[in-house]
């Protein structure tokens, strides 16, 4: 067994978090940073607000894709993770074949699908007429890159799987720096590229997550990969698509809600003008930005310490691993939504170019920050679910914040208090979901006590 999947067992849980999670957590940050400096990019177009505005459209259904990256990622770390803790080491092989083979089938059907409906598609999703024709021109560019983004994403899944959070940084960091390094050349036309617009970043998207690809697939073929996959084993097979699929189809699910929700809140805050849907945009990738240093690149450490440590009935590990995410998390939380609290004009203007647009995304990302500190220890026993194989009960988890709580506060606060109050309907359902993540990680905490672990 390599070194770095023994030492998910015997290492210090505080070491390898910082360890496992330092590496993912850039990886993280390099792609939100990517997302930034596009928006900033796209901002300086003649209709900034509206090219904004359309890609915010587009978000719920690029989290569809991404969702479907999701379910192969946790789903192959949290079955790879468990078969190494087993010592199951033959399975894990057959385990790799299908992690190459599934996410490019499911790539090619939903880029497919965006290929040839992107205008209803954009409707859908809450666009209006004025803004489905700068919609289209992204989308049409953009779908052919989802089997390379779901594929990378399973491939990062699979090695993070046997303790190795370093390669993935480094292959998403590549594909990060690629893209912001084209965005201005395609989308102005500097030098001698055409000013593509919009198409321009969609175009640098693509080429960027080609890349990602390429350099996932070099690493599994080459000697360092602790994989050895065989023609044999790329033919799917029934047994392990269950087993990925229990673990990783809620967390589909939970994107394609949290999609849901999203178009939900176009529809909503379409009504309000293209600023108020552009603020929407905005707020969220500067929360995307925050929430990168905290818990997507410690979940990427998260689900497969829980798991192996779960394989091994070591539960007393693997609660310590859940409590010290949690309370660290929160903390980082608490710093960085007060900073952004109280910068927030300097933050928003340089993307907000508008004064209308200022003005609403400063009280949409302060909105949105404001009880983060909250959502981490509910986020960490979401991914200690999906550790532990539980992955049903992590989609109810997400699900009671995401729906029971969030559509209604968002219908009833925008009813009430117009755009404003749709802003703060996340804050709103953050708070309530705190009570049913406490309650679900009780029942499973007496159900694997620490006085059972080995």
């Amino acid at each position: 067994m390599d070194k770095r999947t023994a030492d998910m067992g015997t290492t210090p849980i505080g070491l390898l978090l910082l360890r496992m999670s330092i590496p993912a957590m850039i990886s993280v940050v390099m792609m939100s940073l990517y997302n930034i400096i596009d928006t900033f990019w796209v901002s300086g177009l003649p209709n900034g607000t509206e090219a904004i505005a359309a890609l915010t459209v587009l978000m719920p259904l690029q989290q569809i894709a991404a969702a479907m990256g999701m379910c192969m990622s946790v789903g192959v770390t949290s079955l790879v993770s468990r078969r190494l803790g087993e010592r199951k080491l033959e399975e894990v092989h057959a385990i790799a074949g299908n992690a190459v083979t599934l996410p490019i089938v499911l790539g090619i059907a939903v880029g497919a699908v965006c290929i040839i409906f992107p205008g209803p598609l954009a409707l859908a999703f809450g666009g209006s007429h004025q803004l489905v024709a700068p919609a289209i021109s992204y989308l049409t560019i953009v779908a052919w890159g989802f089997p390379f983004q779901i594929y990378s994403m399973s491939i990062d899944g699979l090695i993070r799987g046997s303790g190795n959070t370093k390669t993935p940084m480094y292959i998403r960091g590549s594909a990060a720096l690629l893209n912001a390094i084209l965005d201005p050349f395609l989308i102005y036309g500097w030098g001698f590229f055409p000013m593509l617009g919009l198409r321009g970043a969609a175009i640098a998207t693509l080429l960027a997550q080609i890349l990602g690809a390429v350099l996932s697939t070099g690493y599994i073929l080459s000697r360092r990969s602790p994989y050895r996959i065989s023609s044999a084993a790329l033919w799917p097979k029934i047994t392990i698509i269950r087993d990925i699929a229990h673990v990783g189809f809620p967390s589909f699910i939970n994107g394609c809600v949290r999609s849901t929700v999203g178009s939900i809140a176009n529809w909503v805050l379409a009504g309000f003008g293209p600023a108020a849907l552009a603020a929407h945009g905005l707020s969220m990738r500067v929360m995307m930005l925050m929430l990168s240093f905290m818990g997507p690149g410690v979940s990427q450490a998260l689900v497969p310490i829980v798991g192996f440590n779960f394989g091994a009935k070591n539960y007393r590990r693997m609660w310590r691993t859940w409590l010290s995410a949690s309370v660290v998390l929160a903390g980082i939380g608490i710093v960085l939504s007060s900073i952004i609290i109280v910068f927030a004009p300097t933050i928003m203007a340089p993307f907000a170019r508008d004064p209308e647009l200022l003005r609403l995304s400063v009280w949409a990302v302060r909105a949105r920050v404001c009880t983060v500190f909250l959502v981490e220890p509910q986020m960490m026993g979401v991914f200690t679910f999906q550790g532990m194989g539980m992955g049903f009960r992590a989609l109810v988890l997400t699900m009671s914040r995401d729906v029971i709580f969030m559509i209604p506060a968002l219908i009833l606060l925008t009813d009430i208090f117009g755009v404003y109050g749709a802003f703060a309907a996340q804050p709103v359902a953050n708070v309530l979901g705190l009570i049913i993540a406490g309650t679900m990680l009780l029942r499973a905490y007496r159900r694997y006590p620490v006085t059972d672990s080995v």
